[in-house]
């Protein structure tokens, strides 16, 4: 009997750091106090969920095609969500939801730049 996990790739660091920013997010809204914006609280508890939920199918591997695309799709929409719902007026979650989209970026470039293809 072969050890399904034995054969799985090792999880990637930065995959589990994107994890880290969404489960940031989703409780961002009530650290910072902005958890009564319901546009701005809604889109990182949303996005986070989705981040994490993502991290976890990475690190299983589950789906390990197009991950750093969705992660980087994300990052884009953390980046221009103030703009698009109107929430750039109110600093802290503006500057949290485009300092967490760079950040899922650029770590999404990472890991596509890092990580070796085949064939």
């Amino acid at each position: 009997m072969g050890n399904d996990r034995a054969s799985r790739p090792k999880v990637h660091w930065r995959d589990l750091l994107i994890g880290a920013a969404g489960l940031w997010l989703i409780g961002s809204p009530t650290v910072l106090g902005y958890d009564l914006d319901a546009a701005a609280a809604y889109n990182a508890v949303g996005v986070g969920g989705c981040l994490v939920v993502f991290c976890i199918i990475s690190a299983w591997r589950l789906v390990d095609l197009g991950n750093e695309i969705f992660n980087i799709v994300m990052g884009c929409w953390l980046v221009l969500s103030p703009f698009s719902l109107d929430f750039s007026e109110q600093r802290v979650p503006e500057l949290n939801a485009i300092a967490v989209g760079l950040i899922v970026i650029a770590l999404a470039l990472w890991d596509i730049r890092s990580t070796p293809t085949t064939g």
